[in-house]
């Protein structure tokens, strides 16, 4: 009997999270991390609480997650902010089984442990950087809405989308998965315009900073990748999906293509299914048209655990597989092509190889970075710099040279 009290608990969600959680705080000591923005939040975030006035860092900005990062940095550095970060990924992780679970889906541990072992959801969940915060804010305002915690909702939605613009696609699909489905599955369009309005009000005023800095205009939010053509699009989407999914993953996913795909039967049924899917597809088709970093498709991965923990066909034993498969391919990593030109890309050529993998480089690329010596003045042209050789390293566990 006790043993079995013991195993149960093991088996909680709570214990599960924080078990995630301790594994992530290592990665807490290695420094702000190898985001390429890192110094610009840092120099934004500055700005504000140092002048009164707030610069923006890049287009369109994100002008709460920069002043908290940049108040937390003061307060205790790089590891406090990455602590923080730590706990918005337990957050996310929280939300994922606590959706799946609400929605009768029948692998809500699985859907956080496939989560929680995506090399690159632990890289964003101890580094500085705004991935996780959004993700985590959507799916706990998600979490809130199936509870029917309106009000709260919508300000962890708007709160979202003031940490990183491209969530207001994740909080449309859940409006929009709400309304859809069955009669008896249905939301209603009073609660939904009111989870809506706040999420909107709160958002637009996340973004005051940001156009006073652009002299009242809305020039803070042009885009500066410009669309380089299908085929030069289709080939960055491609390599960096590869590069998050990672292979031994991806060919775990394709053996379990079948029964994971029979999840489209819950459409009607379930939220969260339509949720998932409706946010995948504008995940992928918004990265399509802005295909950077390959972080920017961490909502990917997070509706890819939201389906597996959904679906009534997969089986344990493959769940199994599927999360050791991710905890490798953080380690072993493969390159699929190289670019004709770094970082601007135009075409490209075949070249398969084996290297280490997204985790074990950024660690190595982190521990790089501090042997440095401490990071420069966040405005100066050092710490621009110095972000840009992180990222630069970083990118060697996908891109062949």
């Amino acid at each position: 009997m006790r043993q079995g009290s013991l195993t149960d608990r093991f088996q909680s969600p709570g214990v599960l999270v924080g078990a995630c959680a301790l594994a992530y705080l290592p990665f807490t000591l290695l420094g702000y991390g190898t985001d390429i923005d890192a110094a610009n939040v840092l120099r934004a975030g500055r700005s504000w609480l140092d002048d009164g006035h707030y610069h923006l860092s890049r287009g369109p900005g994100a002008a709460i997650q920069e002043v908290a990062t940049a108040a937390l940095d003061k307060i205790g550095g790089s590891v406090l902010v990455n602590l923080v970060a730590v706990g918005f990924a337990a957050l996310a992780l929280w939300a994922v089984q606590a959706l799946v679970h609400h929605d009768g889906g029948p692998h809500p541990r699985g859907a956080l442990l496939m989560l929680a072992t995506s090399p690159w959801f632990w890289i964003a969940a101890t580094s500085l950087a705004d991935f996780v915060w959004a993700l985590a804010l959507v799916l706990a305002g998600a979490v809130a809405a199936q509870r029917d915690r309106r009000w709260l909702a919508g300000l962890l939605f708007g709160l979202a989308i003031g940490c990183r613009a491209s969530s207001v696609l994740l909080v449309m699909a859940w409006l929009v998965a709400e309304r859809g489905g069955g009669a008896r599955e249905r939301v209603g369009w009073r609660p939904i315009a009111m989870t809506g309005l706040v999420a909107v009000m709160v958002g637009v005023a996340c973004f005051v900073p940001p156009w006073l800095d652009a002299g009242r205009t809305m020039s803070f939010l042009h885009n500066e990748l410009a669309f380089e053509g299908v085929r030069v699009h289709l080939g960055r989407w491609l390599v960096k999906n590869v590069a998050v999914i990672g292979v031994p993953a991806g060919l775990v996913l394709l053996v379990g293509i079948g029964p994971l795909a029979r999840v489209i039967s819950r459409w009607r049924a379930s939220t969260v299914v339509r949720f998932a899917l409706i946010s995948l597809v504008l995940s992928e088709a918004l990265f399509f048209r802005l295909p950077f970093k390959p972080l920017h498709l961490l909502p990917v991965v997070a509706c890819l655990a939201l389906l597996v923990g959904m679906s009534t066909d997969v089986r344990r034993r493959w769940l199994v597989v599927l999360v050791v498969a991710q905890l490798i391919g953080g380690l072993i990593g493969t390159t699929l092509a190289a670019p004709d030109v770094q970082d601007a890309a135009q075409s490209g050529s075949l070249e398969l190889g084996v290297r280490a993998g997204p985790l074990l480089t950024d660690v190595r690329c982190r521990l790089d970075d501090r042997a440095r010596g401490p990071w420069p003045v966040a405005a100066s042209a050092a710490a621009t710099r110095r972000a840009a050789v992180n990222a630069d390293c970083q990118n060697q566990a996908w891109r062949a040279h």
